[in-house]
């Protein structure tokens, strides 16, 4: 009988060393929106430093959003979680995007240049020769990249 054994736990042991994760659940892949800012007429075009309180990238699900704090709150906004740097001639960003697949329906730059609620756009994600912003389409695991031009002597409109 002890050789029965034996063999029973050389063949268990054998089937569970050679399964090497083959039933283990796969990881997911998080879609990434990423790209770079490039700011027209590099260092000397900033603003006063002053001005400067925060720079983020912020993607909306809906737009024009209806309350701009509900949608970062309910998640139906992405925003770069760090600021991004400042006095610079370009900068890149990530922003990871849990719920995949979406649709992005505007995708824009933002400065911070007074209290909480002082916000302005500086500049928004264009496809290719589009004069106006663009939506974009991102899948489940997939990565994106864009480039967002910044002209602060030429902001856009403003859409909030």
């Amino acid at each position: 009988m002890r050789i029965t054994q034996y063999i029973f736990f050389i063949i268990i042991f054998a089937l569970l060393s050679s399964c090497n994760d083959g039933l283990s659940p796969q990881l997911e892949q998080k879609a990434i929106l990423q790209g770079t800012i490039i700011y027209q007429s590099g260092i000397n075009s900033w603003p006063p430093q002053d001005s400067l309180k925060d720079l983020r990238v912020v993607a909306f699900k809906h737009f024009p959003p209806q309350n701009i704090i509900e949608e970062i709150l309910s998640g139906s906004a992405y925003y770069t979680q760090e600021t991004l740097p400042f006095f610079v001639d370009s900068s890149h960003f990530a922003i990871e995007i849990p719920d995949a697949p979406v649709l992005l329906q505007y995708i824009a730059v933002a400065q911070q240049y007074g209290g909480l609620m002082d916000w302005r756009v500086i500049g928004v994600y264009k496809a290719g020769n589009s004069d106006t912003a663009s939506i974009l389409s991102i899948n489940k695991s997939e990565t994106k990249n864009i480039t967002i031009s910044v002209d602060f002597n030429n902001l856009p409109p403003q859409p909030f």
